[in-house]
């Protein structure tokens, strides 16, 4: 459900993101270095760090991002980008995309917190819906379930230690080694995220060639055949911080 506010429709992406669309045209986009840090119009003043209230759920702005779709100017204004650990480390916990709320309330996977290292951090949005208080029930039954706790009032933090069968798998991600996970692991991703290995991520995790020299491309150097098709992890990026998170009272 999308709404509506003079002329500007703010549509919820998912945990993370809302789209701007309607009378985008009216908007200026103000630029810093080349990133969108504020939209400006006679009656709006969209800005990073702005905190946004639409469907009576908070989303604080962090990111801006313009996109064409059907030569009509729309934003997407997000809290933060999925983390590489949501992508390649969720799914060591089994389950799929439905099960772990994906869409819905699920906000970022992460390789730390502020207090807690080596492990599995997983971090909503919190809803009263009795299907998410069943979820919180099930996931305190893991048998690698370590704590959870409330980072502020709109979200909560489940902590998972690394489940024995995946240590090593979970060393290798974060050395980037995504070609060099198991196997059987590689299929548990794709079938996680209810993904082929011609997709995206099945490229990665099998070094595809046809990425190879997309990715050559457009670097501008040619990748020799030992190199991995994504980026390391960035410890610091994949590290919960409660200050990107959390919402800040407007002015």
């Amino acid at each position: 459900m999308a709404v509506t506010c003079s002329k500007l429709i703010y549509t919820p992406n998912d945990a993370l993101s809302l789209s701007v669309t309607g009378g985008t045209k009216d908007l200026i986009p103000q630029l810093n270095n080349g990133k969108i840090v504020s939209l400006e119009s006679p009656t709006h003043n969209i800005k990073v760090g702005l905190t946004l209230e639409v469907q009576r759920q908070k989303y604080k702005v962090n990111l801006i991002e313009a996109k064409i779709i059907n030569g009509k100017t729309m934003y997407v204004l997000s809290t933060a980008k999925r983390t590489k650990a949501s992508t390649f480390l969720l799914p060591m916990l089994y389950g799929s995309r439905v099960t772990f709320f994906w869409d819905k309330l699920f906000m970022n996977c992460f390789i730390a917190t502020e207090t807690d290292s080596y492990c599995i951090a997983l971090l909503y949005r919190w809803s009263g819906d009795p299907r998410f208080i069943q979820f919180e029930k099930t996931l305190s039954e893991f048998p690698n379930f370590r704590k959870t706790y409330d980072p502020d009032t709109q979200t909560v933090m489940f902590i998972f230690d690394i489940p024995h069968k995946h240590e090593d798998n979970y060393r290798t991600l974060l050395s980037g080694g995504y070609s060099k996970l198991s196997q059987d692991y590689k299929k548990d991703i794709l079938l996680f995220h209810g993904l082929t290995p011609q997709s995206e991520i099945g490229q990665i995790l099998y070094k595809d060639e046809k990425r190879r020299q997309r990715l050559s491309f457009k670097l501008g150097m040619q990748l020799n055949k030992d190199a991995e098709l994504l980026s390391i992890i960035d410890y610091e990026q994949e590290t919960f911080n409660s200050e990107i998170y959390r919402c800040q009272k407007n002015l």
